[in-house]
């Protein structure tokens, strides 16, 4: 369990146990249909194996847990698919996939989940940062760098740059989201059990799953997976940007801003930007998640040793750590007040071009429809 701070209820759904051996279940119904839709068995089997794949499993820890005790989460799942299978059909169970092609797919189907909840929860924060850049766009604001005084513009402006990275992050997970693909190949890659008709096969169980038929199996490259780590982690560090730059403003000595404030266990009336500190904490556990990804030891040969299998404790906090870090960001800016008395005293209207915000309006409006 993690602490509720590094993640929400609706991403922590995603990633239970329970979810990730129903993942694993729901690529074994797919991949008995894809057998269906292909000839190598009649549909009253591949409905049969479905029911089988269908049955809730009493103790989803056990399963996982068999990885390291067995070998394998799928020996005691597949026995407990085959013990309600007749004995002339339970050799179609799992018919030419292994381990990986189950646990990769189900990761593959856990991200599209996870994808939807991060859309939606960014969505919400685009339209506050849209909101908030409309209202605010001709607001004169101190520009800083380096943390000092250098030229006027707008807090309009800024927010407008907040919402820019926050569109580009939509559209890059979005695509992200489409490209998940499935993963299918056997025990060495090559899809041998199929014969020549390995890439219908695939291409049936992509089908069935609503993901992507890759031109190969995609098991000891792992780039995939990599570069949703890297693209979930942007954009978590542009939502504790976003989170530190609100902290800043509202600090006691700008105070520019305020912001919902925690409260301190010794002093009395002191207001804490908890949003902005959750925000910066979960971009921070994020990186290093990715980075166990990204860095993670190169697979050798057909299957890896390690590398692969670290994959399976950090995409999930990956995931969970971007998820708090955007609901922070969501809390932070529905909290937020500008204090237009004090963030455009002696600050003189700057002359900017009205489309340069325009441009980022009507790019949100047509992200969202």
């Amino acid at each position: 369990m993690l602490d509720p701070g590094f993640t929400t209820p609706e991403m922590a759904d995603v990633f239970t146990p329970a979810a990730r051996v129903g993942a694993m279940l729901e690529f074994e119904a797919a991949l008995a249909l894809a057998l269906a839709d292909t000839g190598f068995v009649d549909m009253e089997t591949a409905r049969a194996l479905v029911a089988a794949c269908s049955a809730p499993v009493a103790d989803p820890d056990a399963v996982l847990a068999a990885t390291w005790s067995d070998g394998t989460p799928l020996r005691p799942l597949l026995e407990g698919i085959r013990s309600r299978l007749p004995d002339d059909l339970r050799e179609w169970a799992h018919y030419g996939a292994t381990t990986q092609d189950t646990i990769d797919t189900a990761t593959m189907l856990q991200a599209r989940k996870g994808l939807e909840v991060l859309d939606t929860g960014l969505i919400e924060v685009a339209g506050q940062m849209a909101e908030t850049t409309i209202r605010h766009r001709d607001q004169p604001h101190m520009g800083r760098t380096f943390l000092q005084h250098a030229r006027p513009t707008t807090f309009g402006f800024t927010v407008a740059g907040w919402l820019d990275a926050t569109l580009a992050h939509v559209s890059e997970l979005r695509e992200a989201r489409r490209g998940l693909a499935v993963q299918c190949g056997g025990p060495v890659g090559n899809l041998s059990a199929f014969g020549d008709r390995g890439s219908e096969v695939v291409a049936a169980l992509a089908k069935r799953l609503g993901l992507a038929a890759p031109a190969l199996p995609w098991h000891s490259d792992r780039s995939r997976v990599s570069a949703l780590a890297a693209g979930l982690e942007r954009a978590t560090r542009t939502m504790a940007r976003v989170g530190i730059d609100v902290a800043l403003l509202a600090s006691s000595d700008v105070a520019e801003i305020r912001v919902r404030g925690g409260g301190s266990s010794s002093m009395a009336g002191k207001q804490n930007p908890m949003d902005s500190v959750r925000a910066a904490a979960a971009a921070e556990l994020c990186t290093a998640a990715a980075g166990a990804i990204t860095g993670a030891r190169l697979s050798e040969l057909e299957r890896g040793i390690g590398g692969w299998h670290v994959e399976w404790a950090a995409l999930p906090l990956v995931f969970q750590t971007t998820a708090a870090a955007v609901e922070a960001i969501a809390s932070c800016l529905a909290g937020l007040e500008v204090k237009p008395e004090v963030m455009g005293v002696n600050v003189p209207t700057p002359e900017i071009d009205p489309r340069l915000i325009d441009g980022v309006i009507d790019a949100y409006q047509d992200l969202t429809g």
